[in-house]
């Protein structure tokens, strides 16, 4: 699939120029959970997130500008309410899952999670491409995780091609 459109560099590009905040952190006690997971900005921005992350994973080479992004994308996502290192806790958590369960694995989980929501299923899909284009190269790895992610996110070929095309 041809990713590399006007519409998803202009996105990449805003998702950039939003760097995550370095919030403080506060320290929970040790009975406390942790401190992402119990969130309901963190219950939001979960399956986003993970499909961002998923793509990035995918070449195996998570680059740098690729990461930057998705920090941008989360903050954009959270209004700046998490800070960086929450976010590389949440983002350490999905690559222990990843290499627990493989990718595909982890794709299909978040594809029944947004399954009642098409919206979110293209945001999702969308963020992902973005994603994949940060450093200006699609990998046929990154390639191949948005077509899974096309498919268990329920996108036809034709949606995907407007998404890529055009962002409202």
């Amino acid at each position: 699939m041809e990713i590399d459109t006007d519409a998803i560099r202009r996105l990449r590009d805003y998702l950039l120029s939003h760097p995550a905040p370095e919030l403080p952190v506060s320290m929970p006690d040790a009975d406390a959970p942790e401190p992402w997971t119990g969130s309901a900005i963190a219950r939001r921005v979960e399956p986003f997130a993970e499909t961002m992350f998923l793509v990035m994973i995918a070449d195996g080479d998570p680059g740098t500008e690729e990461h930057r992004a998705l920090l941008g994308a989360l903050n954009v996502l959270t209004d700046g309410q998490v800070s960086t290192d929450l976010l590389e806790t949440m983002l350490e958590r999905f690559a222990a899952e990843a290499a627990r369960d493989g990718i595909e694995a982890r794709i299909a989980r978040l594809g029944a999670r947004l399954s009642a929501d098409q919206d979110e299923r293209e945001t999702a899909f969308t963020l992902g491409a973005a994603i994949a284009l940060a450093d200006d190269h699609v990998h046929a790895h990154e390639n191949h995780t948005l077509g899974m992610i096309r498919e268990y996110y329920g996108i036809s070929t034709r949606r995907m091609t407007t998404l890529l095309e055009t962002i409202d």
